[in-house]
């Protein structure tokens, strides 16, 4: 399942109040807890985030008490009774087995102790696989067999989607444009290796002309130099999005067409630049092309709420219309 397929059915399950708990499971680093965070945002849901793998039991439990000489636990901080929201046990199959049984009684019962939690909240758990090179703990097949279970996997085109909402580096969207196998690669026995989240950290380190061996690894942050080498030679991109690009040819070389797409989308500021960067790619490239920059313009004239402007001069022009109905099918499909 991609992060989009993930985010669109806990959007259906949490909008029509269904509380089984959920499971998501998947490798590190490939965006579990952004997507809960991100349906959280949507649905103007609060989140409590409970790192399973990182706290001791009596954090779950709370702590013991006297009251009425009778012993009992005091009620969690964390604990919400009143309000809405999605509590989010990570790490959860990392966990300690104590720990874990403590969170098991979340799950099946909505409670710790006597203590309910609020009717208004959702419960949704994550976790690694022992496949993906995680101390892991396994779940009992009766606690299992109660929730409803999401696997989830690094997928582009998502990703493409949330980099360009999120402002990250061109040059990192452009070189996994071209390299989208390198936007996950477990290595077992490496510390640093490409996923979507060490993609962000490199984003930041490029930000700062810094190395991103320290993100990704070593060897695809060569790859990556090679690539930054290529965008270094191209003609001055802003010049196309100024309407002043018609002595600049579209590059012959693969990598050096995306690096200018991705660029030309990117950069555009608002829908005046959006069409002289079509025209300019209508003129000098293949309708693939034309088509990807669309697709990332759209998405940065999103982040300005500029898309409904774009929409309306791309009317004025039978062949841009068509390019853009077809894309905002696919983005609100």
């Amino acid at each position: 399942m991609t992060p989009t397929q993930l985010e669109q059915s806990l959007n259906q399950l949490i909008s029509n109040g269904e509380q089984t708990p959920i499971m998501i499971e998947g490798p590190p680093g490939i965006g579990k807890s952004s997507v809960v965070y991100q349906v959280a945002d949507r649905l103007g849901l609060k989140v409590i985030d409970l790192r399973l793998g990182q706290i001791p039991p009596s954090d779950i439990r709370g702590l013991p008490m006297v009251k009425d000489g009778i012993s009992m636990y005091a009620c969690p901080e964390w604990l919400p009774k009143d309000g809405n929201g999605i509590l989010f046990l990570d790490e959860l199959t990392n966990a300690a087995p104590t720990v874990q049984g403590l969170a098991q009684q979340l799950l099946l019962d909505r409670c710790v102790g006597e203590h309910k939690l609020g009717d208004g909240w959702f419960v949704i758990a994550a976790g690694n696989a022992r496949e993906h090179g995680a101390a892991t703990h396994g779940m009992p097949t009766p606690v299992a067999n109660r929730m409803f279970h999401f696997s989830l996997e690094a997928e582009f085109s998502s990703w493409k989607n949330y980099a360009i909402r999120q402002s990250l580096h061109e040059d990192v969207v452009g070189f996994l444009s071209f390299r989208p196998e390198l936007l996950f690669k477990l290595e077992r026995r490496a510390l640093a290796f490409p996923t979507p989240r060490s993609w962000e950290g490199a984003s930041r380190l490029h930000g700062l002309s810094m190395p991103i061996d320290a993100a990704v690894g070593q060897p695809v942050a060569a790859e990556f130099r090679v690539y930054c080498e290529v965008v270094g030679s191209l003609p001055d991109i802003d010049l196309v999005l100024d309407g002043e690009g018609a002595d600049i040819d579209f590059p012959a070389e693969v990598s050096a067409r995306y690096a200018v797409c991705v660029g030309l989308a990117l950069r555009v500021k608002d829908e005046v630049q959006a069409m002289a960067a079509f025209h300019w790619l209508d003129k000098h490239a293949s309708p693939e092309w034309v088509q990807m920059f669309i697709a990332d313009a759209m998405l940065t004239l999103g982040r300005e709420n500029r898309q409904g402007q774009f929409a309306a001069l791309a009317a004025q022009e039978p062949a841009l219309s068509r390019f853009v109905e077809e894309t905002l099918s696919v983005l609100y499909a």
